[in-house]
């Protein structure tokens, strides 16, 4: 059984969001920061998630889903382009469950820890004005990609790329960013949201 090390509204929300929409049982071992001491034997990045699955340990929440869905044929073809993708579609999906992490959840987590941790005076600052104004312009691709009124990323299938996108679109909502999503993203966002395995996942 897979074992997922959580801290709540970081990216091991993604690994839960997964293992409920598999319907697979799962244990949670939820943790606070600071971390603890022994969870570096876990993952000596000191960084969340990690999982253990029956003694296989590995942490970054995007190798986690990819690690999830390939080892768990057929059933996990629900939420990729597998088995043998048009090259197109393949294309996409990686291109945007590598976005919604490299693009997105970057700027995101700087300005969420900043607005959240930083000292009053030290919260609107050069990095946080910046890294605002670069995921305005990186939510074009997104904003482009949904015009057409597609359910998700990849058309009328939900895959791990809207795992991985609908992370970071929900924490900037929470961080008042909202205004950089358009008016079709936002509702794909209220979407992600209305899935019971998401609400499920943020339940824990």
């Amino acid at each position: 059984m897979i074992t997922v090390y959580h801290v709540p509204h970081t990216r091991s929300l993604r690994v839960l969001w997964l293992m409920e929409e598999l319907g697979e049982e799962y244990r949670v071992e939820k943790l606070g920061f600071p971390l603890p001491a022994e969870y570096l034997e876990i993952n000596p990045a000191g960084t969340v998630p990690a999982i253990d699955d029956d003694g296989i340990r590995m942490g970054e929440s995007l190798a986690i889903l990819q690690y999830i869905t390939g080892r768990r044929l057929p059933q996990a073809m629900d939420f990729t382009v597998g088995p043998n993708p048009e090259p197109a579609d393949y294309a996409t999906h990686l291109q945007f469950l590598h976005y919604g992490e490299a693009s997105l959840t970057s700027a995101v987590s700087v300005i969420f820890r900043t607005v959240k941790l930083a000292p009053e005076g030290e919260k609107d600052n050069f990095s946080v004005r910046d890294l605002k104004a670069a995921f305005g312009r990186r939510m074009a691709l997104l904003n482009a990609h949904m015009e057409d009124g597609r359910q998700w990323i990849m058309g009328d299938k939900f895959t791990i790329a809207d795992i991985s996108v609908g992370y970071p679109l929900m924490i900037a909502q929470m961080l008042d960013m909202g205004d950089a999503l358009s008016d079709k993203v936002a509702a794909y966002v209220e979407r992600l949201k209305a899935r019971p395995a998401y609400q499920r996942a943020t339940a824990k």
